[in-house]
């Protein structure tokens, strides 16, 4: 009888999780709460069972995650020492009039944030309160491809929490700053956003890195469910340093006739991959997504969105850009589902890719399931280069071939960013995109 392969070994950073588990329990937030400490238990138990995703997955299929094996990844403890400014942090988030909350490894420091605004608490704080609500209803992942999700799950130990009461709303903008360091150190955050019928917010979260901060996994869960008529307006910027691994997922929940409005931008990092999973839970709910990703060197950068139409009269609007110079890397994948009863469904998705160097790659899937009758939905994908023709006109008019380059770039994303109509979330987006161009791209300078 010929014998079954031997399985492999699970990665040291599996290991290091399962083993560090334990010891950690009591001292994670919500340990006295059984339904949480089982929901804990039950999501270490499938990551490893899972393992990490591998390229044999479908969702995978581009980007692999051998960087997490190479080095050992545990989990991080909060206590790091920093001397980072006030200053430092406005650079990182230039947003004025705006409510700002640093995250150290996860933990709330206090010296550098500003107080809690009404309707907004911290993950370990809601999930200690008498009564916690929010557990039952947290993303745990599903799957070998969601199984980062379920380690998230087992582990998270800081974020915020918004809970935002029917016809409520933040009257600043609410920037998190998530800030990462230690060599090794994994870190797993879980934001959670609820917003009541007609409940207003604009939140924008920035994952960087320790100065001197070098192999580091930063795994980010966001649970967001919108009320009727409740309106989201959503950052998300991923910059970490050189060799800092990111990884994040949203899970939203669109209500009847609530609206949606998500920007993510990658510009960091080693590997960085964004996921966004949208469901619409009432009819009428709007939904738009757009994003970016720049990578230089040998970045791999992977956005990947599910849309999901299951109630009639929802739009969609899904906009991607990439551009990848030296040998970077990168992806997006896009599904937009239409289930049978979504009559009167509007989809539109595009992709478009530059190419800045001959050694640059970009895979790009995007896909439509359309189960229903009258709706009207498209998807499209471009990969191509800068005009050899624009540069020759501005050339030709006295800029150099880089100033050239920058500015067509800056105009090819300026077109993406101005979709967003809200002030404090376009100049964090410029802002990061300047910083990846070399350029000043405020209100006086941009094309």
């Amino acid at each position: 009888m010929m014998k079954r392969p031997a399985p492999t070994p699970p990665p040291e950073t599996v290991r290091a999780h399962v083993a560090a588990f334990d010891g950690l329990l009591e001292r994670l937030p919500g340990a006295g709460n059984g339904d949480l400490a089982r929901l804990r238990a039950d999501a270490l138990a499938r990551f490893a069972e899972t393992g990490l995703p591998t390229r044999r997955i479908e969702e995978w299929k581009f980007t692999g995650l051998d960087a997490l094996t190479r080095t050992v990844f545990a989990p991080a403890p909060p206590a790091v020492e920093t001397a980072l400014s006030r200053d430092d942090i406005r650079r990182l988030a230039p947003v004025a009039e705006a409510t700002t909350l640093i995250f150290v490894n996860g933990a709330l420091d206090t010296a550098l944030s500003d107080a809690l605004p009404a309707g907004v608490t911290t993950l370990p704080a809601a999930l200690e309160a008498p009564g916690a609500r929010f557990a039952p209803r947290l993303t745990t992942g599903t799957g070998r491809g969601q199984s980062l999700i379920a380690l998230n799950a087992a582990f998270m130990s800081g974020g915020a929490v918004i809970d935002l009461a029917d016809g409520s709303a933040l009257d600043r903008p609410l920037v998190l700053v998530f800030l990462t360091g230690g060599d090794g150190a994994a870190v797993h955050t879980r934001n959670i956003i609820r917003l009541g019928a007609r409940a207003r917010a604009r939140v924008i979260e920035v994952h960087a890195s320790l100065p001197g901060a070098s192999a580091t996994f930063s795994n980010a869960v966001a649970d967001i469910e919108l009320g009727p008529d409740a309106d989201l307006r959503h950052a998300r910027i991923a910059a970490e340093g050189t060799g800092a691994l990111h990884h994040a997922h949203a899970a939203v929940a669109v209500g009847a006739g609530a609206a949606y409005t998500s920007f993510a931008l990658s510009v960091g990092g080693e590997l960085t991959r964004q996921e966004s999973d949208v469901r619409f839970a009432g009819e009428g709910g709007r939904v738009r997504l757009f994003g970016a990703y720049l990578g230089r060197g040998h970045q791999h950068m992977d956005h990947t969105t599910r849309v999901w139409h299951d109630h009639p009269n929802c739009t969609t609007e899904e906009l991607f850009k990439g551009a990848m110079d030296d040998h970077a890397h990168g992806v997006f994948q896009g599904l937009i589902r239409v289930a049978p009863h979504a009559v009167r469904t509007n989809a539109q998705q595009k992709n478009t890719n530059l190419l800045l160097s001959d050694r640059a790659v970009a895979d790009t899937k995007p896909e439509l399931e359309i189960l229903a009758d009258d709706v009207k939905c498209s998807h499209g994908a471009t990969v191509g280069d800068l005009d050899a023709d624009e540069i020759f006109y501005l050339r030709a008019r006295g800029l150099t071939a880089d100033d050239s380059r920058r500015l067509l770039l800056a105009g090819y994303l300026e077109d993406l960013i101005a979709r967003v109509d809200d002030d404090a979330i376009t100049t964090a987006l410029r802002a990061h995109t300047g910083n990846w161009l070399g350029t000043d791209l405020t209100e006086e300078t941009r094309p």
